[in-house]
């Protein structure tokens, strides 16, 4: 009796598994699989190189923001608001008088 995969990285094995014991090809599993044939390939070469931890699946999420605003802005607006309590769109105001998005440029 079979049982079910617990995990991503154990179903993607249980694909890949009769290709790597030369029970069958690529071709021919890509007609049987939910999977692409890229897929296929793709978690093959990952379980070659890396081993089994490697098909487990990975995170997408971008790591850094290119947009968002240098720490030494924060710390002024941060310093701005303490000392003044202005409201968030009168900060903004003195902010662009002070020119103050220049120096995003300079960083």
């Amino acid at each position: 009796m079979k049982t079910m995969p617990k995990s991503t990285k154990e179903e993607k094995y249980r694909w890949i598994k009769p290709i790597l014991d030369k029970e069958i090809s690529i071709k021919k599993m890509v007609k049987v699989c939910p999977f692409s044939e890229r897929t296929i390939k793709y978690w093959l070469s990952a379980f070659k190189k890396y081993g089994c931890d490697d098909l487990e699946n990975k995170s997408t999420r971008p790591r850094t923001n290119p947009k968002e605003t240098p720490i030494c802005i924060k710390e002024k607006i941060i310093e701005l608001r303490e000392e003044t309590r202005l409201s968030a769109i009168k900060l903004h105001w003195k902010l662009q008088k002070e020119n103050i998005w220049s120096l995003k440029d300079q960083i």
